[in-house]
Parts: structure tokens; C-alpha cells; sequence
């Protein structure tokens, strides 16, 4: 946040006023360990997750990035592989290489027992099979969740977890709040996908936690509850998916 003129121990500490509950700071590339090592202690209840996301696999570098992914998760200190995944719509990498390096961090999910943070853009029938295959020990999350209402139930019933961001809040988003409606409480998780997706009335500026309670409100609304109750579920279900207290 830093980068664009942000405080983030400032807007995290406002943030907490709000939610109690535990934070999870996803890296998508190994050099961003060096980010999450400042941020470590200043704000209580921030835990961390690492991976090569799909917009890093045209990396010429890219067998070495999974090998510090690797290491640095193997040495302690996360909570969550990832992010990583599939993205079949800017194709940064050859298709190929994207299931290469999304298998490799299953594996590593797996043997640790860790979660993973998956992303998904228009390859809901691919990535769906390789978490089948993978038969994860411990449940991930479908972040960002983007797909058709009809790929919820698929999902979970593969142990998955599913967050929504702000583009939940956009007007044209009516397929994703039908699928918010979907999900049982206990597999529901919010998220920010900072810097992007800043939710209306925010929409266009640089995307940080700050804004996330008008994606709650969106949610709560969509689900008839309150923000209140979303800001529940989301603490309990985060800290159960990772393995931590709720406060």
C-alpha cells in the first residue's frame, strides 16, 4: 500500500474498530515475503499466505519463484498457499505452464496441510478437476469469486470455501449476488483483492481493506442479515480455514 501513498498500519488499525476477527495478507510472488516481514507484529491477527499467482508465470524465472514459494512455506511462518490457480482470460502463460505451477502448489498444500487460496478466471471446469485430483486434506477458498451461480455447489462440494470482492457491489453483478445467496454460512468469506475492485461508491480508486465494509453491507444484504453478522461468519470461517483463534 505503501506504493500508492497508503498507510497500512493506519488503515488497518481503523479497520480493526470494525472486525475483530483474523486477516489474511496474500503474497503473489516470493519477493513479496519482504512486504509481509514489515507488516509481521505491527497489526494483531494479520496471518500470511504465499504463492505464484497466474499473472507471474511468464516469469523467465519461474521454476526458481516456485522453488522460494516453496522453501519460504516450508520454513513456518504461513498459514495458506497461494495465490494460484488458472486464468484462461489474459492467458499470461501458456496453459500448460499455469497447470504445472497450480499442481505444484497443490502438492505443497497438501503435504503441508495447508489451504489454499485458489484464483479462477474462466476455467471453472479445469480448475474444478484439479482440485478433485488433488484431493486436498484441508479445505481452500475460491477467491474472487467470479463464475456463474451454478459453479457454487461444484465448489463446495469439493471442500472449497468461497469469497466475494467489490465487484459484487458492481451494477452489472446481479449473477454474483445470486451466487452469494448460495453459499451456507460456514463456507462464506469477504475480501478486498487489493489494489483492484474497489466496490461502489469507491469504484476506481486503489482498492484497500478500508473500503471492504460496503462489500459487507452488498453481502448482508443480498443474504437478508446484517453487516454485523457477515463480519461474524467471515472471522469464524477464516479462522477455522486456517487454523487460528478468531480474535
Amino acid at each position: 500500500m505503501r506504493d500508492r501513498d497508503l498507510n497500512p498500519k493506519e488503515i488497518l488499525g481503523a479497520f480493526r474498530d470494525e472486525y475483530a476477527g483474523p486477516l489474511l495478507d496474500v503474497a503473489i510472488q516470493p519477493e513479496d515475503s519482504a512486504r509481509q516481514r514489515q507488516l509481521s507484529g505491527a497489526i494483531s491477527g494479520v496471518y500470511y499466505s504465499c504463492g505464484l499467482h497466474p499473472s507471474r508465470t511468464d516469469r523467465e524465472d519461474w521454476h526458481t519463484a516456485l522453488q522460494m514459494v516453496e522453501r519460504q512455506i516450508s520454513d513456518g511462518g504461513y498459514h495458506a498457499v497461494g495465490e494460484t490457480g488458472l486464468d484462461w482470460y489474459r492467458m499470461y502463460a501458456p496453459r500448460d505452464r499455469q497447470r504445472e505451477l497450480f499442481h505444484h502448489h497443490l502438492v505443497l498444500s497438501r503435504r503441508l496441510n495447508l489451504p489454499v487460496i485458489v484464483h479462477n478466471r474462466e476455467a471453472d471446469q479445469d480448475v474444478l478437476e484439479m482440485l478433485r485430483a488433488a484431493d486436498l486434506s484441508t479445505m481452500g477458498v475460491m477467491h474472487c469469486f467470479s463464475s456463474k451461480p451454478e459453479w457454487v455447489h461444484r465448489f463446495l462440494d469439493v471442500g472449497m470455501y468461497i469469497s466475494f470482492a467489490g465487484n459484487l457491489t458492481f451494477k452489472n453483478a446481479q449473477p454474483l449476488r445470486e451466487a452469494a445467496q448460495l453459499v451456507p454460512d460456514d463456507r462464506l468469506l469477504v475480501e478486498t483483492d487489493a489494489p483492484f475492485l474497489a466496490p461502489d461508491p469507491v469504484r476506481g480508486r486503489p482498492n484497500h481493506p478500508g473500503y471492504l465494509s460496503h462489500t459487507v453491507q452488498r453481502v448482508a444484504d443480498v443474504r437478508n442479515t446484517t453487516p454485523e453478522r457477515i463480519g461474524e461468519l467471515v472471522a469464524e470461517n477464516l479462522a477455522r480455514m486456517i487454523g487460528v483463534s478468531v480474535t
